[in-house]
C-alpha cells in the first residue's frame, strides 16, 4: 500500500515540475508500477500500399494556424540538419491529422487507435490515401512548436519518424485548446 502515496507524489511533482497553468490540461502517462513517466510509442511505418489517386493541392493553399506554421519550420529546419529534404504539406494529411486531434480533444482520449479502433493508416485509406510508407506522431499537453518538437525529438521512436528521409509529406493538426498534436507522414504512390 505504500507505492499509492510514492505514485501520488512522482505524479504532483512531474506536473509542478511542467508549471501548466491548468493541470487539467497536462495529463501524463505515468507507470503504475514504478511511477516514472512512459514515453507514448510511435506507430511503424506501414509500408507497400496500391497507388494514390492524383495531385496534392500547392502548400500555399494550406491554411495554417500559428503553431502549426511554427511547427512545419521548425520540423523542416530539424530534417535539413539530419541531412533529409523538408516534408511537402498535403492537404489530406493536414485534414486526417487535425480530425484525429480534434477528435482526441471532443472524446477525452489520447491514443493512435480511437475508439472504434481505427488506427492512422486506417484514418489515411478512408481519405483515399495511397502510400508507399506512413506514420504518425502525437503528443498531448505541450503547450507550442517548439515544445512538442522537442517532445518527440527526445522519444526514439518518434525521433525515427522525424528523421525518416523516406517519409515525404506530411500533415500537421493542433488542437489549441487542449493542446492534442497530431502528425502524419507519408510517402504516396
Amino acid at each position: 500500500m505504500r507505492t499509492a502515496p510514492v505514485y501520488f507524489l512522482v505524479l504532483i511533482a512531474f506536473l509542478a515540475s511542467c508549471q501548466a497553468p491548468n493541470l487539467q490540461e497536462r495529463r501524463v502517462q505515468v507507470d503504475p508500477d514504478t511511477g516514472q513517466v512512459q514515453p507514448h510509442p510511435s506507430i511503424p511505418v506501414e509500408e507497400n500500399q496500391p497507388p494514390s489517386p492524383g495531385p496534392t493541392e500547392p502548400e500555399e493553399t494550406i491554411k495554417l494556424g500559428v503553431e502549426e506554421a511554427r511547427f512545419v519550420q521548425l520540423v523542416n529546419e530539424h530534417r535539413q540538419k539530419v541531412g533529409c529534404a523538408p516534408l511537402k504539406l498535403n492537404p489530406t494529411l493536414m485534414r486526417v491529422a487535425r480530425n484525429h486531434s480534434n477528435d482526441m480533444a471532443r472524446r477525452d482520449f489520447f491514443s493512435h487507435t480511437n475508439p472504434e479502433g481505427e488506427s492512422p493508416f486506417d484514418r489515411m485509406k478512408k481519405e483515399g490515401l495511397r502510400y508507399s510508407r506512413a506514420a504518425e506522431n502525437i503528443a498531448f499537453g505541450q503547450r507550442d512548436a517548439r515544445e512538442v518538437l522537442q517532445s518527440w525529438l527526445s522519444s526514439p521512436g518518434h525521433k525515427r519518424n522525424i528523421e525518416n528521409c523516406g517519409l515525404k509529406e506530411h500533415g500537421i493538426g493542433h488542437h489549441p485548446v487542449t493542446n492534442h498534436w497530431t502528425h502524419v507522414f507519408a510517402t504516396l504512390r
